[in-house]
């Protein structure tokens, strides 16, 4: 596994397009590389011609991969259910230490203080379904609501952070997006600091999510940067080996 704390950070601000523009052009090459990372972990449980033993001459599957539909008691068939086995267990357990590895990075960095991730925070949920969320135990919204309220709007959004306004209007054309801010913010700085639930206190929560331009954490997103792509190309890989063979 790569060491990916010996990336270098850059301690400039990224602008928003080019932090965008740097994800789309990495994401492609890391997926393939992350798909022939896998295939060549799950190839070293492949058994090594089987057929040659095997009592069932007539089944012509010539493509031997982890996808093809191979018979009952095919030795083939039983390398498909390792391959699921390792997946789910140690092939995982690898990538949320890595995950955890990526985030504890980012105690590194320090809140400068900006408050523009209380002035424009986003959602693909609108109010009502937040709160329908909370009431159903979903933590993430119980504490979003607790302290986010959404903008009457979109023109007093837009006048709370214009880049990032402009930006996300520009990339997300299919879904509606619901922007909110803290009434606690006074001046930069919460009002009410020592009761922020987790929401606030574990800000930013992705390393793969666009930051503002002026947010400190751009520095420990740009260090992160290649494995965090790595890290959701193998995850979103993993489910399709999951979906396909399950």
């Amino acid at each position: 596994m790569e060491n990916f704390f010996n990336t270098s950070a850059n301690s400039e601000p990224t602008p928003l397009q080019e932090q965008y523009d740097g994800l789309k052009d990495n994401y492609q090459q890391i997926f393939i590389e992350a798909a022939e990372s896998i295939r060549a972990a799950v190839d070293k449980f492949k058994p090594e011609n089987p057929c040659a033993s095997c009592s069932n001459k007539d089944c012509h599957i010539e493509k031997k991969d982890p996808f093809s539909d191979y018979p009952y008691n095919c030795a083939y068939r039983e390398w498909q259910q390792q391959i699921l086995t390792f997946l789910a267990g140690d092939y995982k357990q690898r990538l949320k230490n890595t995950y955890q590895a990526i985030m504890d990075k980012k105690n590194e960095c320090e809140c400068i203080k900006c408050g523009n991730c209380c002035r424009l925070a986003v959602s693909e949920y609108s109010y009502e379904q937040l709160k329908q969320r909370a009431t159903r135990g979903d933590k993430f919204s119980k504490d979003f609501v607790s302290v986010f309220v959404p903008y009457q709007n979109e023109e007093d959004a837009k006048n709370a952070n214009p880049e990032y306004f402009e930006l996300l209007n520009k990339l997300v054309t299919e879904d509606k997006i619901y922007y909110y801010y803290c009434p606690k913010l006074k001046d930069n700085m919460c009002s009410d600091y020592e009761n922020r639930p987790d929401v606030c206190k574990n800000f930013p929560h992705n390393p793969l999510k666009l930051l503002p331009s002026s947010c400190s954490f751009n520095v420990w997103k740009n260090s992160v940067n290649r494995e965090s792509l790595m890290l959701k190309a193998k995850t979103d890989i993993i489910a399709f080996y999951k979906n396909r063979l399950g």
